[in-house]
């Protein structure tokens, strides 16, 4: 067997770190939905930086830090929306991953349950901006538009797109 180079093996790390990085994004990016929907207010709120930013619909006033996110899915309407059956489906990951930083795409779907059966209530363009703090990481910023009519989430794709790849038209 091949001995492999002081440069080779670096590489592998790099490679090792990169892959470990990617896993423990995607992680975080799918376990909001869960968390959501099993009423993990906390657990979901301490996914976001203390000051991140949940940014859910273009003409509302986002979530502010852990704190808002969490109190978001302990008020009412939400709670509400989970005990009917709600559902939240986010993925497959889309992630660009520069250093300690990492710009994450996803679509999310949203399933309401309505009498016997579900149904697709919502989609939308999510970015995810996440950073690693203390080790592990957490999300600085969620960008949530509607695939809709109103043309704000194929923007948001759109966008997104052409900044993670150079000349995307």
């Amino acid at each position: 067997m091949e001995e492999l180079s002081t440069n080779e093996i670096e590489e592998l790390r790099a490679v090792v770190r990169r892959l470990e990085d990617e896993s423990a994004i995607a992680r975080l990016i799918l376990s909001y939905g869960p968390a959501a929907d099993g009423r993990l207010a906390s657990f979901a709120g301490s996914l976001w930086l203390e000051d991140g930013i949940y940014d859910w619909d273009a003409d509302g006033s986002p979530h502010e830090g852990s704190a808002g996110v969490e109190a978001m899915l302990q008020a009412e309407q939400h709670r509400g929306l989970v005990e009917e059956g709600v559902a939240h489906f986010a993925g497959p990951p889309l992630i660009d991953l520069e250093g300690d930083n990492a710009t994450v795409l996803t679509y999310s779907l949203i399933m309401r349950r309505e009498e016997d059966r579900h149904y697709l209530w919502r989609v939308s363009a999510v970015r995810w901006d996440v950073e690693r703090a203390e080790g592990r990481w957490r999300i600085r910023r969620r960008t949530n538009r509607l695939l809709d009519a109103s043309g704000a989430g194929h923007r948001l794709f759109r966008l997104a797109m052409q900044d993670l790849f150079e000349g995307a038209s």
